[in-house]
């Protein structure tokens, strides 16, 4: 059963809770605040947008985000975000790696006292400074093979995000990683994965994560046609595995 936190018509389920990755699907009211501007100095926030749109602060002029859109912000950069009416707004969020992030929503959701830098959250004025990573839907490196189209939407040491359409020839044998992270969020179709000696299926909507040392492999489940978001964490090489 997946942990859901829910208040004020704001609700939030955690995707993964692992020292390596948080995540989370957020679903929100328009035209409501998000998170006033903020940095984080040990990890990477990624936002991706599944419907609605969403306006993300920086320092300079804020961005807004359509649906298939994500942005990766790196440590030391200023970022925030809103909730653009008419709403309502899904979106993904990961941190990477996590600094006890589910946590600190679990404490925000009850109105426990935090500080936030014990969960690696700091002013905006102390920033060290840079950009926000932006990744447009349709946008990216795209590779195409037989039986799948391979696109690399970004690509940080913490953290990467992959997508992945295929068709039933296309099957990823089970296998394990021992440095990161490996985890999938269903955007069409049904997938099978392998999940240590069990096979799991997952459909849209719906989040898989194998950490480290667990065996998984993936493969469409009914012979259909499926894309997913791929995200490992921490990147371990895998996007300059895919351009080689």
């Amino acid at each position: 059963m997946a942990e859901v936190m829910e208040r004020n018509g704001s609700r939030t389920e955690v995707l993964t809770d692992l020292e390596e990755l948080a995540g989370f699907a957020f679903l929100r009211k328009g035209g409501t605040p998000g998170a006033g501007p903020h940095f984080h100095a040990r990890h990477v926030d990624t936002f991706v947008v599944l419907e609605g749109e969403v306006e993300i602060l920086t320092a300079g002029d804020p961005l807004t985000l359509a649906s298939g859109d994500a942005v990766a912000v790196p440590p030391g950069v200023v970022h925030g975000f809103n909730n653009l009416p008419p709403g309502p707004v899904r979106l993904l969020n990961f941190h990477a790696p996590s600094c006890g992030f589910a946590d600190y929503l679990r404490r925000m959701y009850t109105h426990e006292e935090t500080d936030p830098r014990e969960y690696d959250q700091h002013p905006p004025e102390q920033a060290p400074g840079g950009d926000p990573v932006v990744a447009r839907a349709g946008g990216g490196e795209r590779f195409e093979r037989e039986n799948r189209v391979v696109t690399i939407r970004f690509a940080l040491p913490q953290l990467s995000l992959v997508e992945i359409e295929f068709d039933a020839s296309f099957e990823v044998p089970p296998h394990t990683h021992d440095d990161h992270v490996d985890s999938f969020f269903v955007v069409e179709g049904a997938v099978e994965f392998a999940h240590g000696d069990e096979a799991v299926v997952a459909g849209p909507d719906e989040f898989f994560a194998a950490p480290p040392g667990t065996r998984h492999g993936f493969r469409s489940s009914d012979g259909s046609r499926a894309r997913v978001l791929n995200l490992h964490a921490p990147d371990a090489g895998f996007a300059d595995w895919i351009r080689s």
